[in-house]
C-alpha cells in the first residue's frame, strides 16, 4: 500500500459534493395539527406511504393503518396535555377516511371515536 494513497483517498473524498440524505418512500403529507393558543404545533397526524403516522417533537412516535386511530390518539394527547386548551385541525382527507371507517363500524365518526378511547382506557386500566 502507497504511503501516498490515505492522502489521494481524503483529497478525492473533499472533491465529490457532498450527497444528500434520501429518504425511502413518499414525502410526509401532515394531514392534522394539534396547535395550542400560540400557533406552535403540539402534535400531528401525517400519511406517508398509506399508513398514518402521529407526530410528536417533530419524530413518529406511532404508526397505524387505521386513520380513526390516529385521530384518537391526537385527541388523547390533547386531553393529557395540562394547561391551555389546544385546537385540533384536521385534513378533510383525513375525516373522509375516518368516517368510513367508523361507518365501516356501524358507528358515527364522534361515537367511533370514543369507543375507540374507551378501547384504550380498558386496555390500560390496572388489573383488579
Amino acid at each position: 500500500m502507497s504511503r501516498f494513497s490515505k492522502a489521494r483517498r481524503d483529497a478525492r473524498r473533499k472533491a465529490d459534493p457532498a450527497r444528500p440524505v434520501r429518504r425511502l418512500g413518499d414525502a410526509l403529507q401532515v394531514q392534522a395539527r394539534l396547535t395550542d393558543d400560540a400557533g406552535e404545533t403540539v402534535a400531528a397526524a401525517a400519511l406517508r406511504d398509506g399508513e398514518w403516522l402521529l407526530l410528536l417533537d417533530g419524530r413518529a412516535a406511532a404508526a397505524t393503518d387505521s386513520a380513526s386511530m390516529v385521530l384518537a390518539m391526537l385527541r388523547h394527547v390533547a386531553r393529557r396535555r395540562d394547561g391551555e386548551p389546544l385546537r385540533l385541525r384536521v385534513s378533510p382527507q383525513l375525516r373522509a377516511a375516518a368516517a368510513d371507517e367508523a361507518a365501516a363500524h356501524g358507528r358515527t365518526l364522534d361515537a367511533h371515536l370514543d369507543a375507540l378511547e374507551a378501547e384504550r382506557r380498558e386496555r390500560h386500566a390496572p388489573a383488579a
